[in-house]
């Protein structure tokens, strides 16, 4: 069998300066090609709504993951998906994995899906191509929604954490880098000890997982070595949450003496001192925190209870030790006032940080706010433009943007925005409303 695994194009197609390869889907790709004939189609990337005739003469099912551990597509693309699936999947059989399949399925079942493997696939992928034309088997197979000529058959639902560890290191020969930001991206575990209320990562990860130290250090080799990568960051939800892992990995990198400039998305809960100065010493740079608000009593209704002021500490800190630094904030939390969001801007003037991501809430498929919320839009992804329009103060998060570019941030609200900025000083700060560039102003 002829398998196409597929990164659907987004709505609208991702700036380019912005674009980093699909780590999920060329995972996925790499495990199928373990066992078949694998080809991959990264429809954003090429900027294809279409699926070409050579690719698809040749195939014989189609794979297409949407919104799974990095949720990068919007709204708009999810419809794609279905109006995609009801143009290919009477000719072609189709199976559709992520967050959205997982919470939707009857939708890409009624479009045409042949099978929608709920929550996580690594463990069912390949018995499911295996037996893909004997309904029987499928029916053995935990976790998965089927579509037996137009009637719908659930199979046994079973927890599984995966097999994250023995996952192979992806194959970059699927992927043109070219295409693709410099930056280099890697993601080497997944799941999450947190609770918070608007993140989907631990109901549909569950508990924390990761790749070996030595295929970590592998992978960072092959990007420096053979795609001549200067800088990487860690998209892990949380790359501090295991401190012993921590420290081997910066062992490893030591070890082989690897030259490169590193970034990784962390957690207050996870700070230690020492262990972001050896993560220094080995080359990081850059720090991402989602803090999401300034206000307690928002961050306790969040899921997220965090002191302030140690908040201020662990920044302070880590700017001190000379990690450039990114804060988010969730403008419109549900119950947030006028008054949080002043609290809010107390501390982001305190912090200082270097970057600031001001996010509007997307109610996200399986997580607490979105069951809390039901008229709310689900969606794996929103953008800023579109939200926030209830608010009562918007006007006062104008006025801050506007004091933020008095005290020397760039502001950006537009995707493109990111496309004319390119050698900024180390010491640049920049404040946005849409996603944001990675790699900006990381220098020795």
């Amino acid at each position: 069998m002829n398998i196409l695994v597929i990164n659907p194009p987004n709505i609208p197609f991702t700036n380019t300066s912005l674009l980093a390869p699909p780590l999920d889907v060329l995972g996925l790709a790499t495990l199928i090609k373990t066992n078949f004939k694998t080809e991959f189609l990264d429809m954003d990337a090429l900027r294809l709504k279409e699926i070409p005739e050579n690719f698809f003469i040749k195939t014989d099912i189609i794979v297409v993951l949407i919104d799974y551990q990095i949720p990068l597509h919007t709204g708009e693309a999810n419809e794609y998906v279905l109006d995609m699936i009801k143009k290919y999947g009477t000719e072609k059989r189709m199976i559709i994995i992520g967050k959205t399949p997982t919470y939707f399925s009857e939708q890409f079942l009624k479009a045409g899906a042949k099978v929608v493997v709920r929550g996580i696939y690594d463990e069912v992928i390949l018995s499911v191509l295996q037996n893909i034309n004997k309904d029987g088997e499928l029916k053995k197979i935990p976790n998965l929604i089927l579509n037996q000529n137009g009637k719908y058959f659930i199979t046994e639902r079973k927890f599984t954490n995966g097999d994250y560890e023995s996952l192979p290191i992806p194959d970059y020969s699927f992927l043109d880098l070219k295409y693709y930001m410099d930056t280099a991206t890697m993601i080497t575990s997944r799941g999450c000890d947190g609770k918070c209320k608007y993140c989907s990562t631990p109901y549909f990860f569950h508990q924390f997982q990761s790749r070996k130290v030595k295929d970590v250090v592998d992978e960072m080799e092959l990007l420096i070595s053979k795609y001549h990568k200067t800088k990487i960051i860690f998209l892990d939800d949380n790359m501090t949450i295991s401190k012993g892992r921590m420290i081997n990995i910066c062992k490893e990198i030591k070890k082989r003496n690897l030259k490169v400039l590193l970034g990784c998305l962390s957690s207050i809960a996870h700070y230690e001192k020492e262990l972001f100065e050896f993560m220094y010493e080995v080359g990081f740079r850059w720090v991402h925190f989602g803090l999401e608000s300034g206000s307690e009593k928002v961050l306790k209704k969040m899921g997220k209870s965090m002191d302030i002021s140690y908040i201020k500490q662990v920044i302070k800190e880590v700017k001190e030790i000379g990690y450039r630094v990114r804060t988010s904030f969730i403008l419109d939390y549900p119950g947030s006032t006028l008054e949080d969001f002043n609290q809010t801007k107390d501390l982001i003037l305190k912090l200082n940080p270097h970057e600031i991501r001001f996010h509007y809430l997307a109610y996200r498929p399986g997580t607490p706010v979105a069951h809390e919320n039901p008229n709310k839009i689900v969606s794996s992804y929103i953008h800023s433009s579109k939200s926030g329009s209830e608010l009562s103060y918007t006007k006062d998060i104008s006025l801050f943007l506007q004091e933020l570019e008095q005290l020397g941030y760039l502001v950006i609200t537009k995707e493109q925005e990111w496309n004319i900025y390119n050698n900024l000083s180390k010491n640049q700060k920049f404040v946005s409303m849409v996603p944001m560039k990675y790699g900006m102003c990381w220098y020795e």
